[in-house]
């Protein structure tokens, strides 16, 4: 009886750190819940070259658009740092994982204040934004370095 428990206990235990790297390595982003407001149009470039504390990975820039105004911002994220996979995790394709990663607040994945006011305010309360779609992904190899990119749309929660 302890052993059947003991086993179950770490499929469990594997089971669930098989899923977070799906969900962003240690965590997804939180779910953004009911979001309106106007939509941004973000093209996401970031380096997710090999595991965790690989030099250069989480290196992003973030570009949002809205009718005639845009704003940049160029940051490295432990969030992406944090991914054990780099452009697909196992188990998923390119879009899943993508979408899997990069749904919820945006918080959690540009993670300095300063950064996330620098590219939203002008749009609405930078602490309320979140990714909601994710289109065109592509993992592209660049010189031994994994770029995924992608565009999306980015809402407000009221």
């Amino acid at each position: 009886m302890r052993r059947a428990a003991a086993i179950l206990t770490l499929v469990a235990v594997v089971s669930l750190i098989g899923v977070s790297d799906v969900r962003g390595g240690g965590g997804a982003l939180l779910p953004a819940g009911k979001t309106t407001g106007p939509a941004l149009t973000a093209t996401i470039v970031t380096d997710v070259t090999g595991t965790t504390g690989t030099e250069g990975k989480g290196l992003t820039s973030v570009r949002v658009q809205k009718a005639g105004s845009s704003a940049a911002v160029i940051f490295t994220s432990s969030y992406v740092n944090s991914f054990v996979y780099e452009c697909i995790a196992q188990g998923f394709d390119l879009q899943g994982t993508t979408a899997n990663r990069f749904t919820g607040l945006l918080d959690g994945f540009v993670e300095d204040a300063a950064v996330r006011n620098a590219l939203l305010q002008q749009f609405g309360n930078p602490s309320k934004a979140a990714i909601t779609d994710q289109d065109y992904v592509a993992c592209t190899d660049v010189n031994g370095r994994k770029i995924l990119s992608f565009t999306a749309v980015i809402q407000f929660q009221p």
